[in-house]
């Protein structure tokens, strides 16, 4: 059996909403971010504005998790946020106001 690893880049697309959301799109399997989609992501957000600042539809079905550890330079607790569906092509990880402003003030 052969294993064949990835070569897509772990590189980000960065954006940024009005509301101080940052999200960085990532073209990688959901296997390799430290995700918990049991746990919630730090910060004030709802449902509706972490789909918003990921880029994707709330009712595209979506999955909302938390960063376990930290990820590429995002803080442990940041959102972590991909859809419902067989194919998973970017995983958005957005780190909510309070989260990233904690983070640069330290």
């Amino acid at each position: 059996m052969t294993t064949v690893t990835s070569t897509r880049s772990v590189a980000p697309f960065y954006v940024s909403d009005a509301a101080g959301y940052r999200a960085a799109r990532y073209a990688v399997p959901l296997d390799q971010v430290p995700a918990d989609f049991f746990a919630d992501p730090d910060g004030a957000w709802t449902w509706a504005e972490l789909a918003e600042a990921a880029g994707f539809a709330s009712d595209a079905g979506i999955a909302i998790g938390a960063l376990r550890r930290s990820f590429n330079g995002h803080p442990a607790g940041s959102a972590v946020v991909t859809l419902n569906a067989a194919l998973r092509p970017y995983i958005a990880i957005v780190e909510c106001p309070v989260s990233f402003l904690a983070a640069q003030s330290a």
